[in-house]
């Protein structure tokens, strides 16, 4: 009888240290920072000590990171954040993830939103075959001066040919250097769109069609308050045996009185809860939606 829980105890035992081990093995497949093809990285924080760029894998030449360092440097000296982060891989959608890389780290300086996210993918092919793949988010307060059209036509050639002759560490800097410069002088996405309109879809007779049925919708609008206002006045005039335009012009000012106070109202609100300009640190607080592009 002894002997027997002995046993029993020592298969208790066994039991428990395989399941601990197994939950070890399990936390560490789920906290591996580069990601897989079966799962997904978690999102790593940018800081002041990362300088913007952090390499999640390890395998990175630090020359490259070195270069990338002080070029971040001295774009957050002139007022903008240009962001790279770098993983294995991943299991699911790289721009939807790269989205979020982008918004939970805030890059991009509160109240501008001017932030720029590459993320690459080293282990993963991109649209042409060829790894590593590339995601770049731009933040809604940049999108003057780098458009979706003009960031594609950017990492199509620059980063696309030096990645397919296996340089895309060099396609890289030039597709970095070009967004940094485009940030800086707006000019440049200017005489960009000008020289590349955008070809005519038939959706401005669309929109000219919404505009007047807009139009439309505000005159109805309009005809239907205005006999209001003269029902209302009429009734109040009959009711206070009052002279109805008396009546009517009374009302009409104690309403635009009304108007007027909360127009002051919500302006004055909106004006307080205004942040003040950002700072000079990481996470300031940008965000997207989904802009920006993969190759």
């Amino acid at each position: 009888m002894q002997i027997m829980k002995r046993l029993l105890a020592l298969a208790c035992l066994t039991l428990l240290l395989i399941g601990l081990l197994a939950a070890c093995a399990g936390q560490q497949q789920a906290q591996n920072p580069a990601g897989t093809s079966t799962q997904d990285p978690p999102i790593p924080r940018l800081t002041e000590a990362t300088h913007g760029i952090l390499d999640t894998t390890g395998a990175v030449p630090q020359s490259l990171i070195t270069q990338l360092q002080s070029r971040s440097d001295e774009a957050q000296a002139h007022g903008y954040q240009i962001a790279v982060v770098f993983f294995n891989d991943l299991a699911g959608d790289p721009h939807q993830f790269a989205t979020e890389v982008f918004n939970q780290n805030g890059v991009g300086f509160k109240d501008t939103d001017n932030g720029v996210l590459f993320v690459l993918y080293l282990e993963k092919q991109g649209k042409d075959g060829h790894a590593p793949w590339l995601s770049y988010i731009t933040g809604a307060g940049i999108s003057g001066a780098l458009p979706d059209t003009l960031m594609d036509d950017y990492a199509q050639s620059s980063f696309v040919p030096a990645r397919a002759q296996g340089q895309w560490q060099q396609g890289l800097l030039a597709f970095y250097d070009r967004v940094y410069q485009a940030e800086l002088d707006p000019n440049i996405a200017r005489e960009w769109q000008t020289q590349h309109p955008k070809p005519s879809t038939g959706t401005g007779t669309a929109d000219s069609g919404s505009s007047s049925s807009d139009a439309s919708g505000w005159l109805v609008l309009l005809g239907l308050a205005f006999v209001g206002w003269l029902m209302t006045s009429a009734v109040v005039a009959i009711r206070r045996r009052e002279n109805f335009f008396v009546t009517a012009f009374r009302l009409l000012g104690n309403l635009l009185t009304i108007l007027a106070a909360f127009g002051s109202g919500s302006g004055g609100s909106s004006g307080g809860s205004h942040s003040s300009g950002g700072g000079g640190s990481w996470g300031g607080g940008g965000g997207s939606s989904s802009s920006g592009g993969d190759v």
